[in-house]
């Protein structure tokens, strides 16, 4: 997402200046090396004067960890923006620990964006070019220059669409569009993975519909068992309902006829809804 975010701004603008740190050396030698970023920081808090906002391209945690040693550095009427795919934990740990004005700049920001790739080698500079981007701050300004106006503008500038959502509401969400279909994703894997010696025959047979719905399996599981971690509240009321709807499922099937035609049908005409 970071190395996404530098590549689409500077290609936007040449002229902008991006520095980035990353606690990888080698990762953030082949970020200057692919132009993502103008130079690279010595350390997360090497935060210049004049920079205009500092973002957060790490996990969850990583995020709210790394308050303490940001919020420092930042310079007056910077703004610090965190990509995190679950709002509340470090927005929860900012409002906490940290001073009024400082919770007031700043902004999550979960692009809806990306695969199952990751890391530097996967940035794209048109990444969130016609992609959503949801942010947890009002986007009409309040006052001139209001955070959300600020973070609206950037990413409008790489022709994303910022969407105002309250962080709440946005961690429920995500739970049903996204670490839903992820736990699912692995559920299945695990699944076929439970017939042993078929393995070879399985991947023989594989057509696009088992692709395209265990692709996200494949993300890095480190990071996802840590959003699964910290959206459970979330999630595991959603799991409860899948439970039920697979349940549901199979007894259509061992009914059959036109009750589990109707099963299918229901889904089929939401499916489209959804894809309105």
């Amino acid at each position: 997402m970071g190395g996404s975010l530098g590549l689409a701004l500077r290609a936007a603008d040449p002229s902008i200046h991006v520095s980035g740190y990353d606690a990888d050396a080698a990762v953030a030698r082949e970020a200057l090396a692919r132009g993502a970023v103008s130079e690279l920081a010595g350390s997360a808090q090497s935060i210049h004067a004049g920079v205009e906002m500092v973002v957060l391209a790490v996990p969850p945690r990583a995020a709210a960890a790394l308050l303490d040693t940001i919020a420092p550095a930042l310079p007056q009427g910077a703004l610090l923006m965190d990509l995190s795919s679950v709002m509340l934990p470090a927005l929860a740990a900012l409002l906490e620990a940290r001073p009024v004005p400082l919770a007031e700049r700043y902004v999550a920001a979960h692009p809806l964006a990306g695969s199952e790739s990751s890391g530097i080698g996967a940035a794209r500079a048109d990444l969130y070019a016609g992609a959503t981007v949801l942010v947890g701050r009002p986007l009409a300004p309040a006052s001139p220059g209001s955070p959300g106006a600020r973070v609206a503008a950037l990413w409008s500038a790489l022709q994303a669409h910022p969407s105002a959502i309250a962080p709440p509401l946005h961690d429920a969400l995500v739970a049903l569009t996204s670490h839903l279909p992820y736990a699912t994703s692995v559920a299945l894997v695990r699944t076929l993975r439970r017939t042993g010696s078929m393995t070879r025959a399985l991947a023989e047979a594989a057509g696009p519909g088992l692709r395209d719905t265990t692709r996200i399996a494949g993300s890095p599981s480190a990071l996802w068992a840590e959003i699964l971690s910290l959206n459970g509240p979330k999630l595991i009321p959603a799991l409860e309902l899948l439970e039920r709807e697979v349940r549901a499922l199979r007894h259509a099937i061992a009914e059959g006829g036109p009750a589990l035609r109707a099963h299918l049908e229901e889904a089929r005409a939401f499916r489209e809804e959804l894809s309105a």
